[in-house]
Parts: structure tokens; sequence; C-alpha cells
């Protein structure tokens, strides 16, 4: 059954909130350790390497037609011109033939400014391996964005895409993004004209 405009952005307020709350807990109870099944080599890069293969996976999770045209305020809000901000955690780079695998977890949200508010529309929080290769300029470039499953497929592929020791790493930094999205809310608040620590909202009311 479809899910209302209103519905889905209060979701995934709801869904951020929850995540925010849960990285606050204790950490109570040990977690087995998560080993990755990939077995491509894992390669060392330089930080300024590093750097610009993130870079590629900024352009492409914020600007990426097939991605932003299914997005909540895009669709139903455009007179707010939102715009879609992320941040990338770094995993682990692994070879593929011509390719690198650039695993990573990134955390996006659309963000609008409404008036005095800054709402929130789509967003989410995922472990992801991007294929880049190089454009005829030489710069990095994503060609196809792998994302795990939901729910109980979560983990088995979050195996499958990273290497034994990059899975539990990814899993740890899926888990913990409240610095991310406060990261996010920051930017959006710097690049909309807003007061600094402006909350998010996701009521779709003007």
């Amino acid at each position: 059954m479809a899910t209302s405009g209103r519905r889905r952005a209060v979701w995934v307020g709801l869904a951020l909130a929850v995540a925010l709350v849960a990285v606050a807990m204790p950490d109570r109870w040990p977690r087995p350790r998560v080993v990755g099944a990939a077995g491509e080599e894992v390669l060392r890069v330089g930080s300024a390497t590093r750097a610009a293969l993130l870079d590629a996976a900024d352009r492409h999770l914020e600007t990426d037609p097939a991605r932003i045209g299914h997005y909540l305020l895009t669709a139903e809000r455009p007179e707010l011109r939102p715009r879609v901000f992320c941040r990338e955690e770094f995993v682990e780079v692994r070879r593929k033939g011509s390719y690198l695998l650039l695993g990573v977890v990134a955390a996006c949200e659309e963000l609008a400014r409404s008036g005095t508010r800054l709402l929130g529309g789509t967003g989410f929080r995922s472990a992801l391996l991007l294929t880049v290769g190089r454009d005829d300029g030489g710069r990095f470039t994503v060609r196809e964005v792998e994302e795990p499953l939901d729910g109980d497929g979560n983990l088995p592929s979050i195996r499958a895409m990273f290497s034994p020791e990059g899975a539990q790493r990814a899993v740890e930094l899926q888990e913990d993004g409240a610095g991310a999205h406060r990261a996010i809310a920051g930017e959006a608040c710097r690049v909309f004209g807003l007061p600094a620590g402006t909350a998010v909202t996701y009521d779709m009311g003007s």
C-alpha cells in the first residue's frame, strides 16, 4: 500500500531519531565480530587518494538523478529547492580489475529551508560499496553503487560486500552515525543561511 508524503517524512524523522538515541545508549552486550567474505586485495592509499575517492563518492551521492528523483521533498516540495547533503566515512579500498571498490559508510539527508525552519525529507545511513573508475580527465568517478539488504539480510550482505577486516568497521560505523547527521545539519544551516543549531523538522506543512 502506498504511503503518503507526510507519513514518509515522519517515518524518516522517527527513524533518524531512534538511530541517534541508540547511539547514545551504552553498549551493555558485546556483539559478535563480523567477518567479511570479499577476497579482493585491500589497498593502502595515501591521504590525498583517500580524499579524492571520498570526494567522488560525495559528488555522486549528492547529485545522482536516479536517487534524488525519488526523494520526498524533491517530489512534493520542489519550490523549496531542496538539496542532498552527505558525509562519508572511509572503510577500505580494494582492487577489481581496472576499477577500485570503495567501501564507505554514508549518511545523507535531503534538506530545505522553509521560512525559519530546516525541513527534512528523505534520509539514510548505510554501508555502501562503490565501483570507482577514472574519467577522461583522470578524476575518480563512481560507476556503480551496491547497498546492503534491509532487515535480516543486512549483516550477511555486509559480509559479502567487505573484506574480513572491513566488514566489522562498516558495521560499527553504520551503527554510530550521530556525529555525521549533526555535521550535515550544520552544513545545511550555513548553506541556507539559518542560525547554527537550527533543528531539522519533518512536518511537511507550510
